[in-house]
């Protein structure tokens, strides 16, 4: 009886030890190796995860799955736990699939001893984290390893504007909410199985196609312009109240520079306020873009460092005489090869370097200088940038406080600069008109929207009409009638009028017939190095 009881119990037990056996193999991916480390069992999840067979697998170490981004002194370290000190060993591991792509596991090893205390066995269990980890990185892996990848990111429109009004622990609630319900909105032929969510209100969808075809594109963008619909249509409810969401979308097939791609369209759509774009080859471009600047970047730092920065004086005439009463100073770049470069090419990167500074001053000093070998008026541009400055303002208001440079300046205010102290560039206009006799014009008149708002606080002397305008005048109807209404202000504030751009005598003679005073352009003179 007592016999009988004994085997009873061990029945069940063995019994039980089948059932926890069976609920670690359906919950962990779970292995065992020799003492020697080479596995001699591995789970239906251990194969699921990696990718590989328990014929790949049986009877090698563990190093067919180790990924080269562990350090040694990670595993280092665990052997020594599980072999010499013979306890338990938990990690972190990043392991590699047969494909090449990696997966993280959360990871316990214990050694199995015998009754002389020796390790006998190992054994392994460890739970899949990789989402944990980053989802990013995972992606990224996917990424890499695919042969036709798509790539999509959806981002919850307005974000900025609901974490702000709600706060940071609300958001990530309604971010873990839409993460949650976001797969429920694709269309029921989804091609996709699994969202990454990014953070930041951004979700992303991936696929490898394996390959390519011509009609992909355009069938994707449909299913996800039914996505973006479905989503809009729902009334979603995120514990603090019912809102409906819209999502903006950049999408991408592309091997190279995929994920860049549809991150950088996806700021351009948010930008451009499209709903979804197409975003294949942004990167692409954008990385020429930057090896493009750094390009000019190296040339403005190589001419300022050489005295290649010069300044070039074109004559602006008086229409009643056709004779020089003034000429501008244009600043130009001598390039390595000796060519001419005008300042559309570098002046703008000059202002994202530290170089834009250097250029006024290097511009002012060549204005200056260039008084002293003609007795006309010379205008000199300048933009809100620099009469910020407090060195280049104090520089000039020094320059023309010189008793000889007296009325011999005209500041020329260039129209397309943001402004971001109005009062002290509008106290520097008017001191410089007071000590320095200068003349003040508008810069560009015409070719944006608050010129008008800037005369009647800077109270100009000159406007000089922007040169779209006037080479199009013999020929497009509605420049004609734009210089006309600019003619007809100025004319009824007293400000005298200069036109940019006069390439020819039929466009001399009707701005001649407008009575506009001050012509500028080729018909009359190219910017020279020498002045009269």
């Amino acid at each position: 009886m007592e016999k009988h009881k004994k085997v009873t119990e061990i029945e069940v037990t063995a019994q039980l030890l089948q059932e926890y056996k069976n609920t670690v193999d359906r919950s962990s991916i779970v292995s065992k190796t020799d003492a020697q480390g080479i596995i001699t069992y591995i789970n239906q999840k251990f194969c699921d995860i990696s990718g590989y067979t328990k014929d790949d697998l049986i009877g090698k170490s563990h190093n067919i799955i180790r990924h080269s981004d562990m350090e040694q002194s990670v595993f280092k370290e665990l052997w020594y736990t599980i072999k010499t000190l013979k306890e338990p060993w938990f990690g972190k591991v990043k392991n590699r699939k047969k494909d090449g792509t990696a997966y993280w596991v959360d990871t316990v090893i214990n050694p199995i001893l015998n009754d002389q205390k020796e390790v006998v066995e190992y054994i392994a269990i460890r739970t899949d984290i990789t989402d944990m980890i980053s989802p990013k990185k995972t992606l990224l892996d996917k990424i890499e390893h695919a042969k036709a990848p798509f790539l999509t990111i959806a981002k919850i429109a307005d974000w900025d504007v609901l974490k702000e009004f709600y706060g940071e622990k609300v958001i990530e609630e309604i971010e873990e909410k839409f993460k949650n319900k976001i797969m429920s909105f694709l269309p029921d032929d989804c091609i996709f199985d699994k969202v990454y969510a990014l953070n930041n209100g951004e979700f992303a969808f991936f696929k490898d196609f394996e390959c390519y075809d011509g009609t992909i594109a355009a069938k994707l963008e449909n299913r996800l312009k039914e996505f973006q619909d479905a989503i809009k249509k729902e009334l979603i409810d995120f514990g603090i109240g019912k809102f409906n969401i819209s999502v903006i979308i950049s999408f991408a097939l592309e091997k190279e520079y995929l994920f860049e791609s549809v991150e950088l369209g996806l700021q351009k759509a948010i930008n451009d306020k499209k709903a979804i774009l197409f975003s294949n080859g942004i990167a692409k471009r954008s990385k020429t873009k930057a090896k493009n600047n750094l390009k000019t970047i190296n040339m403005i730092k190589t001419a300022v460092e050489t005295n290649n920065i010069v300044s070039y004086f074109q004559p602006i005439i008086d229409n009643k005489t056709q004779e020089i009463i003034k000429y501008e100073s244009l600043v130009r770049l001598i390039n390595e090869d000796g060519s001419i470069i005008s300042p559309y090419f570098f002046i703008d990167m000059s202002k994202r370097c530290a170089y834009y500074s250097q250029i006024t001053n290097i511009v002012i000093d060549n204005t200056f200088n260039a008084l002293k070998y003609t007795n006309k008026q010379i205008s000199l541009n300048l933009s809100s940038l620099d009469i910020e400055n407090v060195e280049i303002r104090n520089k000039l208001i020094n320059l023309i406080s010189i008793p000889e440079n007296y009325g011999r300046l005209m500041f020329e205010l260039l129209e397309d600069e943001v402004i971001h102290d109005f009062k002290q560039i509008k106290d520097f206009i008017d001191f410089a008109k007071v000590i320095g006799g200068v003349t003040i014009a508008i810069d560009d008149f015409g070719a944006g929207y608050s010129n008008f708002e800037r005369i009647l606080d800077f109270k100009p002397d000159i406007v000089k009409i922007d040169g779209s305008l006037i080479k199009n005048i013999a020929t497009d109807k509605f420049s004609l009638d734009v210089v006309e209404t600019i003619v007809a202000f100025a004319k009824k504030q007293n400000i005298k009028i200069t036109s940019e751009f006069v390439e020819s005598k039929e466009i001399f003679d009707i701005l001649k017939n407008l009575d506009i005073d001050f012509s500028q352009g080729y018909y009359f003179g190219k910017p020279q190095k020498q002045i009269s």
